[in-house]
């Protein structure tokens, strides 16, 4: 029997430590109806239940605490099951739909539930042979202002902790929901959001339009609605969904569902998601086949918006902010200080032709909206991708992952400076370019602020529009 629980309220977080063993008959001892509008009447932002003293769970106990988990998630609060044995850790994975995510360790767990107020000085290393796993924490970490280093190995991951002990490791953690929005992420440069349950009126407000307005403009052309676990779509939703489609349509973008059980779907609603422009696939194997999406991904340079946006004095009183920590980050990485040219306002243009690159476009919005261009030769990417991995890569692949992954570090440096300006902006995941005609096609005739820089030899262009 579980006999005592104690609570601890810090940083907007209330943490509940439970003992014992947990079934049916004590897990409502943990949160009480009493303490779960307490909760609510303190605006607690996160509940953490860290598990070291409890020695096993059963499945009735873990169902109870997800079932209490959805309503704290749908209040807006985050819910973390911390530091589980491997026996209760499985119990936790047999729940299909969890409102909470695992974390290895109360060390990694402050990382978690705090936001960074850019004073975070640990490294934080990533590694996670689940590539949807590992890209949901890193998506999550850089909404809140961190910047981690993915690994890809156990080897490295191991090697790291020898060469520096007091860093932030993550390796077991499980992700299954980011607050409460739609989550998503990346992958081949496409946009994969995962929707869940009823998707009704709460829809609109759980999904971040801005999030995929920022990912067309960078340009991002295939959009995949994961709906493998979606129960049924009202017409609130569909009608949402097709606001999307139409904003999509300008870029020439391709929607996509995928794995929607439509015989429980109303026929006419799917006529109508069709009508908008969706295209339906059974699983995620028909939609890898589809010669439809291979030839949209094969062809980004179609459609630029019309709209045509300059600087804001605002962001180019910002620029430093920008330019410095990306300066700072890629000297960091290489060890190799930056010469710069002076900055321009103009449109992106240089002679692509004489030099292999590799480029990034990240937007953000929030206090401050925008397109941020990173372009790498690739001498530059492969030091970089030495300093990040340890060791030499020439892979074209494994080059634009450094890429995406770098900028993923660049971009979450300006969070945390401009966060020191009371400026709070979130971010999309890097689209990486390996054939930089798309990517000029994608910010053409757009003027923004220009800077050149050299690495010892090797060139580095920095480029912020809208």
């Amino acid at each position: 029997m579980s006999s005592y629980t104690s609570k601890t309220y810090k940083n907007g977080a209330v943490i509940l430590k439970p003992q014992g063993f947990l079934d049916g008959n004590n897990v409502n001892l943990i949160i009480t109806v009493s303490d779960m509008k307490l909760f609510e009447q303190k605006k607690i932002k996160s509940v953490e239940i860290i598990l070291t003293n409890v020695i096993s769970i059963n499945l009735n106990a873990a169902r109870f605490l997800n079932d209490v988990f959805e309503h704290f998630y749908k209040n807006n609060m985050e819910c973390f099951i911390v530091n589980p044995t491997k026996n209760v850790k499985d119990i936790f994975l047999r729940l299909n739909d969890r409102f909470f995510n695992i974390i290895e360790n109360e060390s990694v767990a402050e990382v978690f539930c705090q936001e960074n107020d850019g004073d975070f000085e640990k490294t934080i290393y990533l590694y996670s042979d689940d590539i949807e796993n590992k890209n949901m924490i890193l998506y999550y970490l850089i909404k809140k202002g961190y910047s981690p280093i993915v690994l890809n190995s156990k080897n490295e991951i191991d090697e790291k902790r020898e060469s520096n002990p007091d860093a932030i490791f993550i390796e077991k953690s499980v992700v299954s929901k980011i607050s409460n929005r739609v989550v998503s992420f990346t992958k081949e440069n496409m946009v994969f959001f995962y929707l869940d349950g009823f998707l009704d009126a709460d829809f609109t407000n759980n999904f971040d339009i801005e999030y995929f307005r920022r990912s067309l403009i960078i340009g991002f052309r295939v959009f995949v609605f994961d709906c493998e676990y979606v129960k049924s779509l009202n017409i609130h939703a569909v009608r949402y969904l097709a606001k999307l489609a139409v904003e999509s349509a300008e870029y020439g973008a391709l929607l996509c569902i995928v794995g929607l059980k439509t015989k429980e779907i109303n026929e006419n609603i799917l006529v109508d998601m069709e009508d908008s422009g969706y295209l339906f696939f059974k699983n995620i194997e028909e939609f890898n086949k589809s010669e439809e999406v291979k030839e949209v991904l094969q062809d980004v340079s179609v459609v630029n918006s019309k709209k045509k946006r300059g600087l804001t004095k605002e962001s180019i009183n910002l620029l430093p902010y920008f330019i410095n920590a990306t300066v700072e980050s890629i000297e960091l990485m290489t060890g190799i200080t930056a010469k710069k040219e002076k900055p321009a306002i103009s449109e992106l243009k240089f002679d692509y032709t004489k030099n292999s690159y590799i480029a990034s476009s990240v937007g953000f919005y929030g206090d401050l909206d925008g397109v941020l261009v990173l372009v790498f030769s690739e001498n530059l990417t492969k030091n970089v991708a030495q300093i990040l991995l340890g060791e030499n890569v020439e892979n074209k692949e494994e080059l634009h992952d450094v890429v995406g992954e770098f900028a993923n570090i660049i971009v979450g440096n300006v969070k945390a400076n401009l966060s020191k300006q009371s400026k709070k902006i979130d971010l999309t995941l890097p689209r990486v370019f390996g054939n930089i005609e798309n990517l000029l096609n994608i910010v053409k005739e757009k003027k923004g602020a220009e800077v050149k820089f050299y690495f010892e030899e090797e060139e580095f262009y920095f480029f912020l529009t809208r």
